[in-house]
């Protein structure tokens, strides 16, 4: 899986670190609110997360949910837009904090830096689409089934029985991500239960067979990077 930092060779990361400041944000911190005009962009280290936006009838709709080495924010840069998501720590996480200015300023003149965020950036906004894409064309039941193929391409561990998803998660969580009930997540998840497609163990699922929930979404060969959570 690419992500931004990995992207960066031995010494621009540490030159992208040397511009910024480490802090430890607890689970339950909020690093920005949905219209905001931040002045900061953080890069994970450790920890996840969580972007959200609240509908019009103020119900949450999960967005994305971020991991290590990827940016928080970033949709900030070279623009004086407010920002359309809130931002929430999920897991206690360490962040590099960096003032919005100073990180414009480096990708004006570094062009590694500044390609390995572009073509980050570019992948995250496919992902975004075609995850809408998903939601729109497919309806409820093909939304879900796409959330647990990108939460399996994210945080998927390989096991013997099939891919283990390393994230705990309510019903209301998956709801969440697609705009939908807890109720009709609950009964989607005993479906794939009784079709032995999937295990669910203490808010940990396992995926039994990724092919089932694939071959209904009619999945092509998109690059995993695509097909993220």
């Amino acid at each position: 899986m690419k992500r931004f930092f990995n992207e960066l060779s031995k010494e621009n990361q540490e030159l992208l670190l040397s511009i910024g400041l480490e802090i430890s944000a607890s689970s339950g911190t909020f690093l920005f609110y949905e219209g905001d005009f931040p002045e900061n962009v953080y890069l994970i280290r450790s920890g996840k997360v969580r972007l959200s936006k609240m509908t019009a009838d103020g119900k949450e709709f999960s967005v994305h949910l971020k991991q290590k080495d990827e940016l928080v924010g970033e949709v900030g840069l070279f623009n004086d837009m407010s920002i359309s998501v809130t931002a929430e720590v999920i897991e206690d996480s360490v962040l590099v904090k960096f003032e919005r200015s100073s990180l414009e300023e480096i990708f004006r003149k570094n062009g590694e830096i500044a390609v390995a965020f572009m073509k980050w950036f570019a992948r995250h906004t496919q992902s975004t689409q075609a995850k809408f894409r998903d939601l729109i064309l497919c309806g409820k039941t093909g939304a879900f089934y796409s959330t647990l193929i990108r939460f399996s391409n994210s945080y998927g561990l390989k096991t013997e029985e099939g891919i283990l998803i390393n994230v705990q998660l309510t019903n209301q969580d998956i709801a969440n991500y697609i705009g939908t009930t807890r109720e009709s997540i609950n009964r989607m998840i005993n479906d794939l239960k009784k079709d032995n497609v999937i295990k669910v163990d203490k808010g940990y699922i396992l995926v039994k067979d990724i092919e089932f929930l694939k071959n209904y979404l009619h999945c092509g060969d998109c690059p995993v990077e695509i097909c993220t959570i």
